[in-house]
């Protein structure tokens, strides 16, 4: 089954491999500015012609740079964070082989049925995140390393939802290191991206032995990525991430209702 994906990827034609790696592009400069890039990487990817399951497993290979990078600037936050970082990977590690599982065991149908609420759900989280993340810190001054064990069940269920999907798990995470400890943003940024990339490179592997990754594009569209994420780092403090950040909301909400429309 493995060759005929890579032999039907293949047979893209010139204005879809510009489309995909345009893609990239804009996805990697969206990352580094406000993070929500799979918004856009996820209908891109529908539309170079693959089925809905098959995106959703080639878009874990295009925007893994996103994290891969990110762990890599925030190495240095990381080891402030690290006192449960080994139980953290292998619940990411575990989630994400629960979820990847349950994709490609319930395949295409069961995924088309619930698309539209697994985008209301990543569009709300992305949406109401900085929000939520606001009012935890300003309501909730307790001492959440007392309830470390719930902390973990949480992000457990998390990682599964991310094996399955992945959009809008990043600002769940924010949301819930926010309650739950005294990190600050670029350690919690640390932490969400090294284990992200861990479970992210699981599920590859898991989508890749289903034979449901479409190589090809998957890759166009992480070159690009890579190339953009790598320029708008050098600018990024030029563009006010707001701004960046309310697009794509508006587009993950345009998406949402339309997927609604299509799939019910």
């Amino acid at each position: 089954m493995g060759c005929v994906h890579v032999c039907a990827s293949l047979e893209l034609e010139a204005t879809e491999i510009i489309l995909l790696f345009a893609g990239g592009l804009l996805a990697g400069f969206i990352n580094v500015l406000a993070g929500g890039a799979g918004f856009m990487t996820f209908p891109l990817l529908l539309a170079a012609g693959m089925t809905e399951i098959e995106a959703n497993a080639s878009n874990f290979v295009a925007v893994l740079p996103a994290n891969v990078v990110g762990s890599f600037v925030y190495r240095k936050e990381l080891a402030k964070v690290s006192k449960h970082l080994g139980l953290r990977l292998f619940l990411a590690a575990a989630g994400g082989v629960l979820g990847s599982w349950i994709l490609v065991s319930t395949g295409q149908d069961a995924f088309q049925m619930v698309i539209p609420w697994l985008l209301l759900f990543a569009t709300l989280s992305f949406g109401l995140g900085p929000w939520i993340k606001a009012r935890l810190e300003r309501d909730f001054a307790f001492d959440g390393s007392r309830w470390m064990w719930l902390s973990f069940t949480l992000e457990f269920i998390v990682y599964v939802y991310g094996g399955y999907f992945g959009l809008g798990m990043g600002i769940i995470f924010f949301a819930i290191y926010a309650i739950f400890s005294a990190m600050t943003i670029h350690q919690a940024n640390a932490l969400r991206n090294i284990t992200i990339t861990l479970m992210t490179l699981i599920s590859i592997v898991i989508f890749a032995q289903a034979g449901i990754i479409r190589w090809v594009p998957s890759l166009i569209m992480m070159a690009g990525a890579m190339i953009g994420g790598y320029f708008t780092a050098r600018i990024a403090l030029r563009v006010p991430a707001a701004y960046v950040r309310n697009g794509i909301l508006v587009w993950a909400v345009c998406l949402t209702a339309l997927a609604f429309w299509r799939y019910h």
